[in-house]
């Protein structure tokens, strides 16, 4: 056991060696994890965007819909001015800022101001999780191509081919699963990005509307 122990702290490459093969199955686990998560939230996303296109966007029905509610607010019934936005389907945050309203009709600038800064920390939540898959994916998909690597050349040292060949598998297939979970990633953070971003344009369009 001295021995071993001694051998290990002679040799530090060989504790790199050993640690780098215990992490190749968890990272692994991981990466697989990744590629489901970001699957699912694709299938997610093309669910939101079906549901966006079945409602056109329309400047003049959110002009239309901001006046009603307008009106209404100044005969004093600030709960039906709520009601009437939040009959607002154009996308996602507009829904929410509709029925954040609903919930807490105080039609006061500063509250206002509040529920859109609330709206933009909601964007930037929801985006969180794929960019974090646009840096882990990459990152994921290098780790599991260099750990293989190592065996690998010991293989083609030794003359193993299988060795070699299977490692080599491995290390090839999962860079390709790493830089697809990046790319998915990249892909739904840019196009939500864009969505979301319009959202927060239609409700301060909608209060610019009111307070004209």
């Amino acid at each position: 056991m001295v021995g071993a122990i001694g051998q290990y702290l002679l040799h530090p490459a060989t504790i790199a060696f050993q640690i780098s093969n215990v992490l190749l199955y968890p990272v692994l686990l991981i990466e697989m994890t990744a590629l489901g998560v970001v699957i699912f939230d694709a299938g997610l996303f093309f669910a939101e965007l079906i549901s966006r296109l079945r409602i056109r966007r329309s400047r003049q029905a959110i002009e239309e819909t901001a006046l009603a509610a307008k009106a209404v607010l100044a005969a004093g019934h600030p709960a039906k001015a709520a009601a009437t936005l939040a009959t607002l389907r154009h996308g996602r945050f507009v829904q929410a800022f509709g029925r954040a309203l609903v919930k807490d009709p105080d039609f006061n600038p500063v509250n206002l101001e509040k529920l859109v800064v609330d709206l933009e920390f909601a964007v930037s939540r929801r985006l969180e999780r794929t960019r974090l898959m646009i840096r882990l994916g990459p990152i994921l998909g290098l780790i599991t191509t260099l750990i293989p690597i190592s065996p690998a050349l010991v293989g083609l040292a030794k003359g193993d081919v299988q060795t070699l060949s299977d490692n080599l598998v491995v290390a090839f297939s999962t860079t390709v699963v790493g830089l697809l979970i990046g790319g998915l990633g990249y892909l739904l953070t840019a196009v939500r990005e864009r969505l979301y971003n319009h959202d927060i344009s239609d409700v301060e369009y909608v209060l610019d509307t009111m307070e004209a």
